[in-house]
């Protein structure tokens, strides 16, 4: 006989109760705080009861202390999909308490199948790298936007001097120049070697009319703000988060990437062309190990691009929105995956079987949009089967 421990896990303390198989409540739901004592009280008032299997549902980052606790106490964990849960009912009451939730848990856990649980395998716990790796990437987008505005107060003719205010010769020239009351009065021959050291060139005569233009527009400048000025400080100051922050993500890539390649499934989804390095790794840390769905469907759904069915009567619509209600970090990662995809084949391989896809899905008038989230639909169908089929992508001539 199993016995379950299920927790509705709140923010600094969780609502636990223990039933077995047969759906009978052995400890009644009560409180429990996150801490080491009360949790230790509990492991020893359930560790003798049979086949003992801890059951909780993903919330954000609070279930994580208790899985890991009793992960350490050697104890089957069982993560649950809050969709899975949400859409669990086994009464007509409609009660919705902590109480009430922690019952449910345990009896999702019992009723259903293992097509939403989320495992612990050896690709989705590279999952924090790559939830790191997204928080930096929307954070720099942000800096990004701020060091714009600020170039538009302290000098606008900085757009007109660098074709990319976000190059490594931009932001470092920048950061030391922020000002042009700070550089139009020195050497010509000064500036055009720092644009090259800070370009890693040694042929600084290539950088001669950008720095005449520069002092030409230093000087018929309508500037507003003085060198001292507390916008100056913010330019130089939001360049070096920039910098920083840049060599975080590259740092965090090259980690996800190095730590994936040698992989199985990465090699795998790599034989398909066009899909880059960190793409697979971000697509094998967030779904996990792809042999664990049962058909192409889960793993759709899982990514929140399936479509919801409408029926009213006689009239049914197989084709409405998409649910969302999957990841939304695969969902992003794959609608850019196949953009790539469809940029890059229509020169070098149109034969790739998502942009004949997307051709398909323009000539049936669809929308742009429609079109490459039909190609996600597509890609994911490919990955899946050749993962479950253990074979590499064979293209066609």
């Amino acid at each position: 006989m199993n016995h379950i421990l299920s927790f509705d896990i709140s923010k600094n303390k969780s609502f636990v109760c223990l039933i077995d198989d047969k759906r009978n409540i052995i400890i009644d739901p009560f409180e429990i705080n996150h801490n080491r004592k009360e949790f230790d009280d509990l492991y020893s008032k359930v560790n003798d009861y049979e086949g003992l299997i801890v059951v909780m549902e993903s919330t954000s980052i609070y279930h994580l202390p208790v899985e890991k606790y009793f992960r350490n106490k050697f104890k089957i964990v069982e993560v649950m999909n809050p969709r899975l849960v949400k859409q669990f009912n086994d009464t007509l009451n409609k009660s919705k308490t902590d109480r009430v939730d922690c019952l449910k848990i345990a009896r999702c856990y019992l009723a259903t199948i293992d097509e939403f649980r989320l495992k612990n395998d050896d690709y989705f716990k590279f999952n924090p790298i790559s939830r790191q790796y997204y928080s930096l990437v929307e954070s720099i987008v942000r800096y990004k936007n701020r060091y714009k505005q600020l170039i538009d107060i302290v000098f606008p003719e900085f757009h007109q001097i660098f074709s990319n205010l976000y190059s490594d010769m931009a932001l470092k020239f920048i950061h030391e120049f922020p000002h042009p009351e700070l550089f139009y009065k020195k050497r010509t021959d000064y500036l055009t070697n720092k644009l090259a050291l800070f370009n890693n060139s040694s042929q600084a005569f290539r950088f001669k009319k950008k720095v005449e233009k520069m002092k030409s527009l230093a000087d018929n400048s309508l500037w507003f703000v003085s060198s001292s000025s507390f916008e100056v400080f913010n330019l130089k100051q939001i360049i070096e988060i920039i910098i920083f922050t840049e060599k975080e993500i590259n740092k965090l890539r090259d980690l996800l990437i190095n730590s994936l390649k040698e992989t199985h499934l990465f090699k795998i989804i790599k034989s398909i062309p066009f899909m880059s390095d960190l793409n697979v790794a971000l697509f094998l840390s967030e779904i996990g190990d792809v042999t664990r769905f049962d058909n192409a469907s889960q793993l759709i759904s899982f990514c929140g691009i399936d479509s919801i069915i409408k029926q009213s009567g006689k009239s049914v619509n197989y084709h409405g929105p998409i649910s969302k209600t999957g990841n939304k970090y695969v969902r992003k990662l794959l609608f850019n995956t196949c953009t790539q995809i469809i940029s890059v084949s229509a020169r070098l391989y149109p034969s790739h079987p998502v942009y004949l896809f997307f051709r398909k899905k323009q000539n049936e008038n669809k929308h742009h949009y429609v079109s490459i989230i039909a190609c996600s639909t597509k890609l994911c169908r490919i990955i899946f089967t050749l993962c479950k089929k253990d074979c590499f992508y064979l293209p066609k001539h």
